[in-house]
């Protein structure tokens, strides 16, 4: 899928529909809109941009989220564990999007690939506990998909 401009206010106006959403909406929503900055971000390390449509086109190099995320390691554009979250937070999306029964953050597989995402295990300060883990999947989701966004937000 071609990347679509967007903007950070575009993100925060997407995490207030997300209250909303069920577990599906959620992951669904979240895992498109970090594919879709995926695909703007390589946008922006482009010098000929003449190409850009052809290689983000249904069949071109980078038409699928793996491949980008595959694209964006290979190059250095992202470290390895930057890319070990987009593919977790890939996997997330697609078992929500294809899961032909009800699913949740809370039920395997989907508990396992969440505690393996960098925001599981870093240490957040809230003012009821100096230092924690976040525990709600649901939320740790969300944020990393935040975090990758918020951290390459460089782009042009």
């Amino acid at each position: 899928m071609k990347p679509v401009e967007a903007t950070i206010a575009d993100y925060q106006s997407m995490v207030v529909l997300f209250q909303n959403e069920s577990d599906r909406g959620a992951a669904v929503l979240a895992g498109s809109y970090v594919e879709n900055h995926l695909g703007l971000y390589l946008r922006s390390k482009m010098i000929d941009l003449s190409v850009a449509e052809r290689i983000f086109s249904a069949e071109g190099a980078l038409s699928t989220f793996a491949q980008r995320i595959d694209f964006a390691q290979a190059f250095g554009l992202l470290s390895k564990a930057q890319c070990t979250d987009l593919h977790l937070i890939k996997k997330i999306r697609n078992h929500f999007a294809h899961h032909p029964k009800e699913a949740s953050f809370n039920e395997k597989p989907v508990s396992d690939w969440v505690r393996n995402l960098i925001a599981s295990m870093t240490k957040i300060t809230t003012p009821d506990r100096a230092t924690d883990t976040i525990d709600d999947a649901r939320l740790c989701y969300l944020i990393s998909a935040g975090m990758f966004i918020a951290l390459n937000m460089e782009i042009k």
